[in-house]
């Protein structure tokens, strides 16, 4: 692969909700082109995240997943509609992150 696709550890993604604070957000971009531009409609982007969902009954936990999402061109995940970018769902833990990451290369290989 030309383009080297980094997935953060999970420790980072957790960031400093367990004290109060926020997620952190992991962005990432393949397929910069220094002769011809930074950016541009082939520039495969990517974002992987943690989202949570609350707990329905008072007696249940709520749930953490880390999201991954992939997408081409040079807006950004927050200026797209949905059907802009492909998301998938993984469980928040360790053995996620290379999952996590073979699936967005596979989506990097699809998109170029």
């Amino acid at each position: 692969m030309d383009n080297e696709i980094t997935v953060p550890r999970l420790d980072w993604l957790i960031g400093g909700s367990r004290i109060g604070g926020t997620y952190n957000k992991y962005f990432g971009s393949c397929g910069t082109n220094p002769q011809g531009g930074c950016f541009s409609p082939d520039l495969f982007n990517y974002a992987v995240f943690i989202e949570k969902t609350e707990a329905e009954e008072d007696d249940e936990e709520d749930t953490e997943y880390i999201k991954a999402a992939v997408y081409k061109g040079t807006k950004s995940l927050n200026c797209r509609s949905e059907d802009e970018y492909e998301i998938e769902t993984f469980e928040a833990d360790e053995n996620s992150l290379p999952v996590i990451k073979a699936w967005i290369e596979s989506k990097y290989n699809e998109m170029k």
